[in-house]
This record gives C-alpha cells, structure tokens and sequence, in this order.
C-alpha cells in the first residue's frame, strides 16, 4: 500500500482531493492500529483523527524519497502512546467487536457444523480475554504487544519504531507474554 510521490507532492500542495486519497488509503490501517490499542471504537476513531491532522500540518516535512507508510505508523504510534499518556488516571473501557476486515459484521450464507461452532466460539471468547487483559497492562507492554503480534514487525522494526533498545523491546516482550500466560492460565483453572 505505498503511496507514489505524485501523490504526496499534491498533498503538500494542500490539495483537497489528494489528501482524500491518502486518507482512504490509510483509514482502515490506520483505524485497526488504533482500535488494537485502545480496544474502544470511538476513541480508536477519535485517534485517526487526530492522526490526519498531524500528518496534513507535517506533510511539507516528509521526505518524498522515503517510504510512506513506516512516517505515518510511526507518528500513529506516537499518537497512540500520547493517548494513554494522558487518560493515564483514567479507566480505559473495553468494548469488544467482531469485525470483518470492513469493520461490519457479517454471516456467511454457509452451513456449519456444531463443532465449527464451538470452535469459533471457544476462539472468540479467548481472543476476548486477551484483548481484556492486554487493555489491563502497562502501555509499553500493550504497545510492543500490538506492534508485533497484530502489525507483525519485528523486534528491530518496533526497536526503531518507538525509540527503545533492542533488548528492551524483547524484555518487555518477554514480559507482556508472561502475563498474559499467567491470566490465562488462572481462567483456564478456574474453567475446569
């Protein structure tokens, strides 16, 4: 999803249209980060907005030489730790959704066995409480959580990305796993 320069260069010409283009590129991107981190829809919302602004007040700033895509998930995370820098006193409310990868719900005209169901379900319900628990940990644990295992980059890329050291990240890595193994360790005892 790179976007070309032409594209850009319009964007810093503050071109209306353009920057429609780039926002309809990103939106859905830029609004699953968002919502992997907050676990709230609106303020995931709220968060792409506050995102566009950055970039159209910062666009004349980007370097057209350099890829896109690594500029605004960097200043998307920055937004996102900003976030939870300032709601930090507050409790976080967790809505959990089942979203399609166009944010809507959908059901299959299909036929499904029983145990397909419980399947999906048991699947479902696990996926749930990890999302609750990782709303229940410290940023920079949820942070390094979200970056590599529902953006899929790698420790170097979320080392550079937030500006940590290296084994830092695998620290906090290495940490985060452990609790959240240990939460769901006590669930599944308690499911016995």
């Amino acid at each position: 999803m790179e976007v070309n320069k032409k594209l850009i260069e319009k964007c810093k010409e503050y071109d209306k249209y353009s920057f429609m283009k780039l926002y309809n590129m990103y939106e859905k991107y830029l609004y699953s980060l968002c919502f992997n981190y907050v676990q709230n829809p609106h303020d995931a919302l709220d968060m792409v907005q506050e995102i566009y602004i950055k970039v159209f007040k910062n666009i004349d700033k980007f370097d057209t030489e350099m890829p896109f895509h690594p500029w605004i998930r960097k200043i998307s995370v920055n937004t996102c730790l900003n976030f939870t820098r300032t709601i930090k006193n507050n409790v976080v409310s967790m809505n959990v959704c089942i979203n399609d990868i166009d944010g809507e719900v959908t059901l299959g005209d299909t036929f499904v066995s029983e145990e397909d169901v419980l399947d999906e379900v048991i699947n479902l319900e696990t996926k749930s409480i990890i999302k609750k628990y990782l709303t229940e940990m410290p940023e920079e644990y949820r942070m390094v959580i979200v970056l590599r295992y529902y953006e899929e980059l790698s420790y170097n890329e979320i080392a550079e990305l937030i500006g940590r050291p290296l084994g830092t990240i695998k620290t906090e890595i290495y940490r985060a796993k452990a609790i959240l193994k240990k939460k769901l360790e006590k669930v599944m005892e308690v499911n016995k």
